[in-house]
């Protein structure tokens, strides 16, 4: 199978995405890039799914099959290796990404809501993770790259958490950093306050805030 940009589909992969969408012809697919690979959201009469390449997705396969029942991620679907890299297919799940221009919050709303969320994903019981694992005083389970369009929302509550392959037992500052990242980076400074605020956490200072912002890293 080809896709839009003309990049080829190994056949097993190809074969699985078309049984997940049912067989029959799949009408739509376009791709994206992204610093974790490329992406493509294969969609045939009634469903979709996602199909993402990168060298190593079998963190991510883990992680999905593990956080399945604990927090909102896509239901996987299979992990393939092909051309050389690893073909991770999900099926899609409902939301928009928090950054997705339909998404109408301001800086503060916006900083809020992100601070709340991770306030309930950070309450889940870690215990048993296999990833960075036992919990120590004051760790929790991190997403690992908290940033909005990792977080999708659908009427104006959490639906999903994609790009999960960093997820681990750490310390929360990993998960404040990226959404003080993304924050800066969509609305500027002077958010980031009202983010700790809203998820519970001791007043920083901005030198403290602006140290947390610049130790997060997508590499």
């Amino acid at each position: 199978m080809e896709s839009s940009t003309g990049m080829r589909l190994p056949d097993d992969v190809a074969e699985a995405a078309r049984m997940a969408l049912g067989g029959g012809e799949i009408r739509h697919e376009f791709a994206w890039m992204s610093w974790a690979g490329t992406v493509w959201r294969l969609e045939g009469e009634s469903k979709s799914i996602y199909v993402k390449r990168a060298a190593h997705l079998d963190d991510e396969r883990d992680r999905l099959e593990w956080l399945k029942g604990r927090w909102p991620v896509p239901e996987l679907i299979g992990l393939f290796h092909g051309f050389g890299d690893d073909w991770l297919l999900t099926h899609a799940v409902r939301g928009v990404p928090m950054n997705d221009r339909s998404i109408t919050w301001d800086g503060p709303t916006t900083a809020t809501r992100l601070g709340e969320i991770l306030r309930e994903l950070h309450s889940i019981d870690a215990t048993d993770c296999p990833f960075g694992g036992p919990p120590e005083r004051g760790e929790v389970l991190v997403h690992g790259d908290y940033c909005s369009p990792n977080v999708l929302v659908e009427n104006d509550r959490l639906s999903a958490l994609v790009d999960v392959g960093r997820a681990r037992v750490d310390s929360p500052r990993v998960d404040f950093a990226a959404a003080i990242w993304s924050l800066q980076y969509n609305f500027g400074p002077g958010f980031a306050q009202i983010f700790l605020d809203a998820y519970g956490t001791p007043p920083m200072t901005e030198r403290e805030i602006e140290r947390l912002r610049r130790s997060y890293s997508r590499k």
